[in-house]
């Protein structure tokens, strides 16, 4: 199993998973509402890889420190 995650604002790669002792319900994404599932993770089966949407500490302190930019399409450019 291939899992990269990246922030769903800035597009930074955060890091990855490879691994084929890693399942989705080890790393909890069994826990997930079928909305949350859809909103977080994004499988592409050409690469067999799950892309995790997830948010870098520059983007959380901006988002913290300016919690308007949530109001606007693309928060951190």
């Amino acid at each position: 199993m291939h899992i990269v995650y990246y922030c769903r604002h800035c597009k930074t790669y955060l890091g990855s998973i490879d691994s084929a002792r890693v399942s989705y319900d080890d790393l909890g994404f069994t826990n997930l509402s079928d909305q949350e599932y859809e909103e977080i993770l994004e499988y592409h089966a050409e690469d067999q890889t799950t892309y995790v949407k997830t948010v870098c500490e520059f983007c959380e302190t901006a988002l913290q420190q300016n919690p308007y930019l949530l109001l606007t399409n693309s928060p951190i450019q």
